[in-house]
């Protein structure tokens, strides 16, 4: 599994994506959209900040779509209530409120993807 993670904080970004990497899967941690759309047909599951500067999360989701890409797609945020928009979008298969655990991360990827989760050797 090909896992993109989108953070505008470089530290989750990174730490997220060593922690799917230690789970098995390739997961790689950007913080600008505009990277993340360079590279996005070449992954499965985007996992990304709703918040961002320069745009949402969601925003970045559109694009990619209308760029053809068709993976699976998890928004994250720490502040839920300030979404002024409707989270739809026809590749979103969950939203995870931050702070969340590494592992809840795994679960939410391997229940999004109806992958079974694997365990690192």
């Amino acid at each position: 599994m090909r896992i993109l993670i989108l953070d505008d904080q470089p530290g989750l970004a990174g730490m997220l994506a060593s922690s799917l990497w230690a789970s098995g899967h390739t997961a790689i941690g950007f913080t600008q959209p505009a990277e993340v759309l360079k590279v996005i047909q070449e992954m499965d599951v985007l996992v990304t900040d709703y918040h961002m500067p320069e745009m949402t999360g969601l925003e970045v989701a559109r694009r990619a779509y209308a760029q053809g890409w068709r993976g699976a797609l998890l928004l994250m945020s720490g502040n839920p209530g300030q979404i002024q928009e409707p989270l739809e979008h026809p590749l979103l298969r969950l939203a995870l409120v931050k702070p969340f655990a590494p592992s809840e991360l795994v679960e939410a990827i391997s229940l999004a993807t109806g992958e079974t989760p694997s365990t690192p050797a």
